[in-house]
């Protein structure tokens, strides 16, 4: 099944860290945190995939792990829906010396 939902661990170029949730559904990708949103796209398929994705505030209390509160994220990555797992790697397109890295593991199944 090529869905799920997930959660997410990332660290970033900065030397911030956090974590998060996102659903994986028919290729999307919908998640976030107490302040921020996260939305991309991944294949619906296990496989390497290139993607943009959108970090959005939406709450203030606390600051973004690139030091950036709107921003595009270009990533590489690969999911694993068989396995339960997603890896991605990326830089803030505005600012590339801003890089992040993002780990997570299939906790729930859609519905």
């Amino acid at each position: 099944m090529s869905s799920g939902i997930f959660h997410v661990e990332f660290r970033a170029s900065t030397g911030d860290f956090g974590d998060g949730l996102v659903v994986v559904k028919d290729g999307t990708v919908n998640g976030g945190d107490s302040h921020y949103l996260y939305q991309g796209k991944v294949p619906s398929q296990s496989g390497e995939f290139e993607s943009r994705f959108t970090v959005r505030k939406y709450r203030d209390g606390n600051v973004n792990i690139v030091g950036i509160d709107n921003y595009t994220l270009l990533a590489k990555g690969r999911v694993d829906y068989e396995g339960g797992t997603i890896e991605l790697r990326g830089a803030v397109e505005e600012h590339p010396q801003l890089t992040l890295q993002l780990h997570g593991r299939k906790i729930q199944p859609v519905v």
